[in-house]
């Protein structure tokens, strides 16, 4: 088949008309990518593959403008683009693509992530995992960030009990029903036992006042 000519549709695409009748609607990117022009042939291969990388432009384009409000992990850009309706497979080769070229990495996001929960959620190391592995990031990545990002977590927790107490501290309640309120309060913000038990130790078995 041969291009009769070369229309524009908008301010992004262009319709091709072929000369058995059918028409290629195509980004302004793959028409000049492929350099296309009248009266060059296509084959049926090659017409498929205009069809397949005109996809992939849009399915860029998209995965574009959710990367350019916040970062994405692979997985979830996976997951909103299938909710468009794209093609797996081409799903797949562009979010490939664009991880080789580190407009997706799950390490940066989990570690933003990370960072970002622990600076205004304080939240501990279990729900940081918890969160980081229902967003489809890699378990090995997972403990990498966990791991660099847990120093403060003890601090952390203290800090949060303090404020529970405030909050709690009105209503009289005995120190085996206070502990047993910040223990399971600091369970629900990710912290581990060890240091719910150090903190609440710290805080209400050693203080008198209570």
């Amino acid at each position: 088949m041969k291009i009769e000519r070369v229309v524009k549709k908008d301010d992004v695409s262009v319709i091709v008309y072929l000369d058995n009748q059918e028409k290629l609607y195509l980004s302004y990117e793959v028409f000049l990518q492929n350099r296309l022009r009248k009266d060059m042939e296509i084959s049926e291969d090659g017409f498929s593959f205009l069809v397949r990388e005109n996809q992939k432009y849009f399915i860029k384009r998209k995965a574009f403008d959710y990367l350019g409000r916040r970062l994405h992990s692979y997985n979830e850009l996976r997951l909103k683009l299938l909710r468009k309706k794209y093609d797996k497979e081409l799903i797949s080769e562009v979010l490939d693509s664009l991880g080789e070229k580190k407009f997706i990495d799950d390490y940066e996001f989990g570690k933003q992530y990370a960072e970002e929960k622990i600076r205004l959620k304080s939240w501990g190391k279990n729900k940081i995992k918890s969160e980081l592995f229902r967003k489809g990031i890699p378990a090995g990545i997972i403990d990498e960030i966990v791991n660099k990002e847990d120093s403060s977590s003890s601090e952390n927790a203290e800090a949060l009990a303090k404020k529970k107490i405030k909050v709690l501290s009105g209503r009289n309640y005995e120190k085996r029903v206070l502990s047993s309120k910040l223990y399971s309060y600091l369970l629900s913000k990710g912290y581990e036992y060890d240091i719910i038990r150090e903190v609440i130790k710290k805080l209400i078995d050693e203080d008198e006042s209570i």
